[in-house]
């Protein structure tokens, strides 16, 4: 008997033979593109659909990598950032050190050249207490009477009058400050060459009993008149304003002090001539 081909073993023919002319031609374009030295149509579409799939993938691949590398580096870069944050707070220190060294050194220096300015025995002392409420503007001294202190002694700084000594322990002294409202201290203004008697407001300083007729200057630098407890010369302020009526009899200047009150540390007791 002879077979007789079905509908279906037609298709697969005809589907095969297609399969053939196809590959026929892709290889026809294959070989006229070679000969040409350009790409092919297969060439052309493998690089359109594989290059962004490869490009993505290595995107990807790279990010891993580097979270990878991250993730191994984050405790070292942790231990040099606390490194490095303890040399930044280790030269602030330092810094901080040197700052206060070189105010103390200029507060020693001014301090030597008021000494050398008063030609006179001094006693060096530490401000060791002080009470901001309390009822006077004083200070406690470290030292007394064991180094020499007396009550009434003078006490200045390297700016200029700090006040006067109230009593005297053995070890300690209490000073009175230029500033307590109870304070009253002979002064003479430098260029006006008129005298007056310094009291304190509690935070600066006024002079009174000033001379009418005397022509008192802005910024004029007010010091000590010699007298029974103060030496003469020594800085006590500038003149900031002058309070003169027509119908007084004195004048009234307010000063600012050359001593800050606020900073008080190391002073000098002047001993009796």
């Amino acid at each position: 008997m002879v077979a007789i081909p079905s509908f279906w073993d037609e298709r697969k023919l005809l589907v095969f033979v297609a399969l053939i002319i196809v590959a026929s031609a892709l290889m026809l374009l294959e070989l006229d593109a070679v000969r040409s030295g350009r790409q092919s149509i297969i060439d052309q579409v493998v690089s359109a659909v594989y290059v962004p799939v490869e490009s993505g993938i290595a995107h990807v691949i790279g990010g891993i990598a580097q979270q990878a590398h991250d993730l191994a580096s984050a405790g070292s870069l942790a231990a040099e950032n606390r490194a490095l944050q303890e040399k930044v707070r280790a030269l602030a220190g330092a810094n901080e050190r040197l700052r206060s060294s070189s105010v103390e050194n200029q507060e020693l220096r001014k301090m030597l050249a008021m000494r050398q300015a008063l030609r006179r025995g001094t006693i060096p002392a530490d401000v060791v207490g002080f009470v901001p409420e309390a009822a006077r503007r004083e200070v406690t001294i470290d030292k007394g009477s064991r180094d020499g202190v007396k009550r009434d002694a003078v006490v200045v700084d390297g700016d200029g009058l700090v006040g006067h000594v109230t009593d005297v322990g053995a070890r300690e002294a209490h000073v009175l400050l230029l500033i307590d409202p109870t304070s009253a201290v002979p002064a003479y203004l430098e260029d006006t060459r008129s005298w007056g008697i310094v009291t304190g407001t509690w935070l600066h300083a006024k002079m009174k009993y000033i001379n009418q007729d005397a022509k008192v200057l802005p910024n004029e630098v007010v010091v000590t008149g010699k007298g029974e407890v103060y030496p003469g010369g020594i800085p006590i302020g500038r003149v900031r304003e002058v309070d003169r009526k027509d119908n007084a009899l004195y004048q009234t200047a307010v000063l600012e002090p050359a001593v800050d009150f606020s900073s008080l540390v190391h002073v000098l007791v002047l001993r009796s001539p």
